[in-house]
């Protein structure tokens, strides 16, 4: 179900909990950003159990964030909803997802490459960083689906373009990711 801005502060408070601080946007920001190419999700079964914020062009949509909620881990929501995502976009070629680098001192990295890849994910050969406030972040881009590069490339220039224009170094982070 898609959720309006006026209806987003509850999964921003559960955002706070479940993704690191320098991979999130102030709430004021993503209330300004959600609109027709980016959208606020939650799924459902008999009461909500995640969300997914969503950047969407004609080919390709970027799973921006993707979480369920803490009582409902384990349960296989996560994999359920990438498992549906063709469903309800079944016009995309392809899912993208920002992905930590590995960090064998963080097994929580290691985690989330697995389960990416155990539904499907395909780690694309792009050099990717996400605009952070305080610095470009290093990370990896995973696709389930069709891709192309040059179209990945141009999708995530529209992207950034999109919801990370406010970053002061945009034009930097594009030359390293596009060019």
């Amino acid at each position: 179900m898609h959720i309006k801005s006026a209806e987003f502060e509850p999964i921003y408070k559960d955002m706070l909990t479940q993704f690191p601080p320098e991979e999130l946007k102030p709430y004021g920001r993503f209330c300004e950003i959600l609109g027709e190419n980016y959208k606020a999700y939650e799924f459902w079964e008999d009461e909500p159990v995640g969300y997914a914020i969503i950047f969407e062009d004609k080919n390709y949509a970027l799973i921006d964030y993707l979480a369920v909620y803490k009582k409902f881990h384990s349960k296989g929501y996560g994999g359920k909803f990438l498992a549906g995502l063709k469903d309800v976009f079944p016009h995309k070629k392809g899912f993208l997802f920002e992905v930590e680098k590995p960090d064998e001192k963080n097994i929580n990295t290691i985690r989330r490459i697995k389960f990416y890849e155990s539904n499907g994910a395909e780690k694309i050969n792009i050099d990717y960083f996400y605009p952070a406030p305080e610095a470009p972040l290093p990370m990896d881009l995973y696709c389930i689906g069709e891709y192309e590069t040059e179209e990945i490339k141009k999708f995530i220039e529209h992207l950034f373009r999109t919801i990370h224009n406010d970053c002061k170094y945009l034009e930097e982070i594009l030359k390293k990711i596009v060019l």
